[in-house]
Formats: structure tokens, sequence, C-alpha cells
């Protein structure tokens, strides 16, 4: 199951901040996951409050987590669509706010869940008292309004993939992969080599196109100039003024209770 957040980390491109990238591709290696620690998942629900359907989104993001995945911390794309379909056919809920706390995570998965939240009919919010960045943001910005608390930091608009380069490594060493393979780009990227210039056009290419498509997913709903969407974040008032958010909220109690006057 460590496997596949290593694979993750090291081959897909992520929407997430680098230096929270940097720190989960250690603690991955680090992190020491007991099975006996874990018991059966079970997906999470809706918290109501006041009417209010909150939704819980922390943590790095992804899709078909497993189970060693969600102990690590992480949220599953697919359980916040669930909640959300929860939250939006419960008729006892009025409203639904989506408290967010998250570097990003995948791009996997993602524009489907965006998708999901354009369809939701009930008031939509979103809040951070914490970070909202990267694919969280994406998240975020479906909602109908966005809000922070005044240092709370939202956007980190961008999208990247790191891939090692073991070459000169295994040389030091003394070692030297006999790769064969059929197909002339079956090895593009494989890290017992140097990456070729096609193959990072390729990939620049790549992640060129899913920053068109995070950019213009966000305008859907807003209006965000490109000077606020080139990888920065902000805080609070700054927040507002880079369009990236609508209000400065400083507790999500204050929140709810703006939310049911909906």
């Amino acid at each position: 199951m460590r496997a596949k957040l290593t694979h993750k980390l090291a081959n897909e491109p992520w929407a997430i901040r680098p230096d929270y990238h940097s720190t989960l591709v250690e603690a991955a290696h680090a992190y020491h996951y007991d099975e006996e620690d874990g018991g059966p998942y079970e997906p999470p629900t809706p918290e109501e409050v006041d009417g209010i359907a909150i939704i819980h989104i922390h943590g790095p993001l992804g899709k078909m987590l497993t189970d060693w995945e969600l102990m690590f911390g992480m949220t599953d794309y697919d359980d916040i669509a669930t909640q959300l379909a929860e939250a939006d056919a419960n008729p006892n809920v009025s409203a639904i706010l989506l408290h967010i706390d998250s570097p990003g995570g995948t791009i996997t998965g993602l524009p489907e869940l965006a998708a999901k939240m354009r369809r939701v009919e009930k008031p939509l919010v979103a809040y951070t008292e914490g970070t909202a960045a990267s694919a969280a943001y994406w998240i975020a910005s479906q909602a109908d309004n966005v809000l922070l608390s005044q240092s709370a930091e939202v956007g980190s608009v961008g999208v990247y993939i790191a891939l090692l380069d073991q070459s000169e490594y295994l040389r030091n060493q003394g070692l030297r992969v006999n790769a064969i393979a059929a197909g002339d780009n079956k090895l593009d990227y494989a890290d017992f080599k140097p990456l070729s210039d096609e193959a990072r056009e390729r990939l620049q290419a790549n992640v060129n196109k899913w920053h068109e498509r995070f950019k213009g997913d966000i305008n859907i709903k807003r209006s965000v100039p490109e000077a606020s969407m080139t990888g920065q974040v902000y805080e609070g008032m700054e927040a507002i003024e880079a369009g990236l958010a609508d209000g400065v909220v400083d507790d999500i109690n204050d929140v709810i209770a703006l939310m049911t006057n909906l």
C-alpha cells in the first residue's frame, strides 16, 4: 500500500504546494503503519449543525486511496463527492459548508469532482482557517462563496510533477541498468536514465494543459485575474484583493451563523 502513494508522489502530476509535496515524500518513506492500528475504514458523513451540512476536507487529497493512505491522513475525492450528494439530497439540510485545511493533492479525480460540485443545487460555501491550496483551492473555487480567516491562505494555482533521476547515483555506485523495451517512448520516464528533451517537452505540455484547465474551472464561478493564478498563495484580505476569496470570517461558528441566514 505504501508503494501506491510512493508511485503517485514520484510519477503523477500534482496540484499541491511543492514544500508540502517534499514533506509528504519524506513522511511516506519514514511512516510505519501497523495493520492492527487501523481497523475497518468508515467513510465520513457530513456533520450537521443548524441545518448546515459540514464536509471536512483535510490533509493531502487523492482518488481511490488505499487504507494506508487514508490512515496517513489523506482525504479521498470520492468520499467528498459522496458526502456532497448525501447533503444535497437531505431535506433537513439548507446549505453545505466545505471546511478545508489542505495543501492540495493529485490531479487524478479532481476535475471530475469539480464537475459534480457544480451540479450541487443547495448553497455551497468553502471556508478555511488554515490552508486551501492548489487542488484544495480548485475545490473551494467551485463553491458559491469562498471565505477564509485573517491568517489563512489560499491559492497556489499551479500543477507540477517531480521525477527522480537516479542515473548519476547508479553510475557512482558502479551500477548499470540493462533495459530491454519495446516501444519508442516506453522508457521515457524511467528513473535510471536522464530525461530526454522530448520527454521533458511532453511532460511540460501536460502540466501546462492541467494548469489551463485549473484556471478555467476557477473562472467558471469567479473572475480571477491571470496574475493571481501563477502559483503564489495569499492570506486574508490579500486573497480578496487577488480575487480568490469573497470575505474574511475568523471563526467557523460565525460562518455557520452567516449561512443560516442565506
